[in-house]
């Protein structure tokens, strides 16, 4: 079953770090969600899809660049993007499949233990908004706290209200 993952949103996503320019001259976001929509539970874990996702958006964005890794955004302004711009970019694209995976006990259990070993914003926000009733009010109070501790407040802000 492939997950429902539109290159739009994949675009959406991309446009803040890439700019509309760097978006609209090649095929980067289709190439992109043809990853993401691939995936399957019973095939990958979250820690292969990332690795995947992240390989191929630091080759493709490489490759649409020149190897200069310098962009254009859409206020103008060019900016060089990091090793940490890609792992953003990279869990806010595993955002787009953590939205889509619907709330039970196994998928609670996959993207909880994700969590557990890997520094993502995406699981933790997917599991504060759509995972509250699986957790205790102490864990879920600990999941807010690790959120504000781990995370720069412009990041988390739009979405984490408690």
């Amino acid at each position: 079953m492939a997950m429902p993952v539109d290159v739009r949103d994949v675009e959406r996503v991309l446009r803040p770090w890439l700019g509309s320019l760097l978006l609209s001259s090649n095929t980067l976001c289709t190439d992109i969600a043809s990853v993401l929509m691939e995936y399957a539970p019973y095939r990958h874990t979250f820690q292969q899809l990332r690795d995947c996702v992240a390989h191929d958006l630091l080759t493709g964005v490489n490759r649409v660049t020149g190897g200069s890794m310098c962009v254009v955004q859409d206020n103008y302004r060019t900016r060089r993007l990091t090793l940490k711009d890609i792992q953003w970019m990279t869990d806010d694209l595993m955002g787009l499949v953590f939205d889509a995976l619907t709330p039970f006990s196994a998928n609670f259990a996959k993207l909880n233990d994700y969590v557990l070993h890997e520094e993502s914003l995406s699981a933790m926000r997917v599991l504060y908004q759509k995972y509250k009733d699986f957790f205790t009010p102490e864990q879920y109070a600990f999941l807010i706290r690790m959120i504000r501790t781990i995370h720069a407040p412009e990041r988390y802000a739009q979405w984490l209200k408690d």
